[in-house]
Parts: C-alpha cells; structure tokens; sequence
C-alpha cells in the first residue's frame, strides 16, 4: 500500500495497551494514537496512515466523548440508563467505523481487536459494509499481528 517509507498505523484505542504493546512488540511501523473518533478523524485528515488497529471496547473515556446517539442506545434498551451506556461503551469501535465511513475514510484497511471466531454473522455483516475491515482476537502473538499488518497493507495484484 505504501512505497519507499514505513507502514503508518493509527491505534484506536481509550487506553494506551495496544500502543505500547505494539510499539514494543511489533516494531518496525510507525504508530499513531487516537483516544476517540473525533481524534482519529483530526490525525486522518492531516496523516498519511495505511492501516487502522480498532479497539472494540471504550470504558475509560469520558461520556461525552463516545460516538453513537446515547439517547437511542438507551431507548432500545427500554429506558436503562446503565445498560444504554454500556452498550455505547462495548460497541464503540463500531460506532467509530461509522464515524469514518461517513468522513468517506472508509477505503482504509481496519483491524479491529475483536474475536469474531463465535460471531461470524455478525462479522460477515460488518465486511459487506466495510469491505477493508479483518480482526484479530485479543489473544494474539505479536507475529500474529504482524503478518496480519502485512497481509492487510499488502497491494492487491490486479
């Protein structure tokens, strides 16, 4: 996907784990972090980044912060204050996906960190609307991420 410089991989993340893990781990990439969706968005429209790693899961960000309509989270599940916000809070890597494709930044490779081996309706799903989109589970090697890093920005032979 890139020639002549190094893979640039923007980590999507609330924490900092994969951005640490990865850079110690995983070298030989350079690495970029976003704590929300408007973050990543800002570092997309100024970055040349060939692949995006995706935490699925924010709990440790402010409320404010979460992508995703709250109110309507809370209303599918019947006025539950807690459980709509939870809801916003496991899924909120989805929630960004679709901050990013409606920013027409959906051409991208994603990797989220998420096993979808049990759900994989769910993800087949997710892969008709965002056709860049792999996974890998949070149990993963390091090498591992990195042939997926590599499989994932390889150029497609035409």
């Amino acid at each position: 996907m890139n020639t002549g410089r190094t893979t640039t991989v923007l980590i999507i993340e609330d924490g900092d784990e994969y951005l640490e893990n990865l850079s110690r781990f995983v070298g030989g990439y350079t690495y970029l972090q976003a704590h929300t969706a408007s973050e990543a968005i800002e570092i997309l429209a100024t970055e040349a980044v060939d692949l995006v790693y995706l935490d699925m899961r924010f709990d440790r960000i402010a409320v404010e912060e979460l992508t995703g309509d709250l109110e309507h989270a809370i209303r599918i599940h019947n006025g539950d204050e807690t459980r709509g916000l939870r809801y916003l809070q496991n899924n909120q890597g989805l929630y960004i996906l679709t901050a990013l494709k409606e920013k027409g930044l959906d051409t991208l490779p994603v990797i989220v960190a998420y096993d979808f081996s049990r759900e994989v309706q769910r993800y087949n799903n997710l892969a008709s609307r965002f056709p860049n989109l792999h996974w890998v589970p949070d149990a993963v090697t390091p090498d591992e991420i990195r042939q997926r890093i590599e499989d994932t920005t390889r150029p497609k032979d035409t």
